[in-house]
């Protein structure tokens, strides 16, 4: 009896250490569907739908108050006018456009919806926009506005209560996004980049919150507020490279949100981090008046995760290896990896783009013996780059003996196993 339950005892454990070692884990990356809360009617343009309109103006024209207009993907054209309290949403951010118009969209009815459009090829001069908002309570997020002419990104004038949220706005011949007379708006997560006068702009309008938000590579200020521009908060936005000033101040306004929490990450911030809290040891001194950042960040938000690097820790010399990279980004924006091999060859640098958390490979030829460390980086469209992932990598001097130790662990691996195979 004591015999069975030993012989049972002893299959068990070599059954699971086979498992153990030569199963790998499998993960399932399951993806959840969009969910989309309209209200009233729903209303189809594009697609293949009977009855679905051909334009988005012609569908707005039929809705009423609480109603959704739904776009598929496609081309549209541009200047559609919204004056009514309905949501406006595109079926896909990269591939439902409007285009070759004066405005993209105007909006003058109060809470109105427009999400998940990329809004192109307009143009004009000073009110235009590739969104005007002359109205109370809406909710702008998750368009990309690009590639027009004299024009205003997003323009909100005369208004109150808007939020503008999670836009990319780039390559415009005008600001990014503009406040004119209005109070109390709400502006984050958006990333303004390579727009040819201020990334944001306000002029007489008080009241407002600006954080979380990319200005990067603008050819006037990063963010821009007026003599007659008060009581805005400005805070834990990445204000990078812009040409001539990051920041301009005229009014009376406050640009962190206390410790510690802190403020903005300033690209041509000086100061040091002695106690290493995050924060800077100085403030930040915005152009303009006597506005300070009291606690600004030393590190930008919203950066890319660090890479991690999977492939072998050792191997010969002369012998071409791969290695596979991955990060992701916050926002899931397309990443470009730099890699430095630590062996004195050039670097990769900046090639891509590739997808948030696609995994990807390079290989590489070590051609002496001896121990480095592969780097890795990345960075997203819009400048922010995450921190350094590592690997040591051996070439050692005599892997014979790395070989050797290996098969004598195998041999008494299996001298165990039959030993106890005899005692059956």
């Amino acid at each position: 009896m004591v015999r069975k339950i030993n012989k049972k005892i002893i299959v068990i454990f070599f059954v699971t250490l086979f498992f153990i070692i030569n199963i790998p884990l499998i993960s399932a990356k399951v993806k959840n569907p969009i969910s989309m809360p309209f209200t009233g009617n729903i209303l189809y343009v594009g697609g293949t739908g009977p009855g679905n309109y051909s334009q988005i103006q012609d569908a707005v024209n039929d809705a009423l108050d609480g109603d959704t207009v739904f776009v598929y993907s496609g081309i549209y054209s541009a200047d559609i006018s919204v004056n009514k309290s309905i949501s406006l949403i595109g079926e896909n951010q990269q591939e439902t456009i409007i285009e070759m118009g004066n405005y993209g969209i105007k909006i003058y009815a109060d809470a109105v919806t427009v999400e998940r459009f990329t809004i192109e090829k307009c143009g004009g001069f000073w009110h235009l926009a590739g969104v005007y908002i002359r109205s109370n309570h809406n909710k702008v997020s998750n368009l990309t506005i690009l590639n027009n002419g004299i024009l205003n990104g997003i323009f909100i004038e005369d208004s109150y209560n808007n939020t503008i949220s999670n836009n990319i706005i780039s390559d415009n011949n005008y600001f990014g996004i503009r406040l004119q007379y209005s109070n109390e708006n709400i502006i984050t997560e958006n990333i303004v980049s390579n727009v040819v006068a201020d990334g944001i702009v306000l002029t007489t309008s008080s009241n407002n919150m600006i954080f979380l938000n990319t200005v990067n590579q603008c050819t006037w200020s990063g963010i821009n507020l007026d003599p007659y521009s008060f009581d805005n908060i400005i805070y834990h936005n990445n204000i990078i490279n812009n040409n001539y000033d990051n920041a301009v101040d005229s009014g009376e306004n406050i640009w962190d949100n206390g410790y510690p929490s802190g403020g903005n990450f300033w690209s041509d911030y000086q100061g040091n981090d002695s106690d290493g809290d995050g924060i800077g040891d100085i403030p930040y001194l915005i152009t303009g008046g006597e506005n300070i950042d009291r606690y600004p960040l030393m590190n930008p938000l919203g950066a890319p995760e660090e890479p991690t690097i999977t492939g072998p820790a050792q191997g010969k010399v002369g012998k071409k290896y791969d290695w596979t990279f991955l990060s992701a980004d916050p926002n899931g924006h397309d990443l470009y990896y730099y890699i430095n091999w630590g062996d004195g060859s050039a670097p990769l640098e900046w090639v891509g783009p590739y997808e948030s958390s696609e995994k990807v490979t390079f290989s590489h030829t070590f051609k002496e013996k001896e121990t480095y460390i592969l780097q890795a980086k990345v960075k997203n469209p819009y400048g922010l780059e995450s921190d350094w992932g590592q690997l040591s990598i051996s070439i050692p001097r005599n892997i014979m003996m790395k070989n050797l130790n290996f098969f004598r662990a195998k041999e008494i691996f299996l001298n165990a196993f039959y030993y106890a195979k005899n005692l059956l």
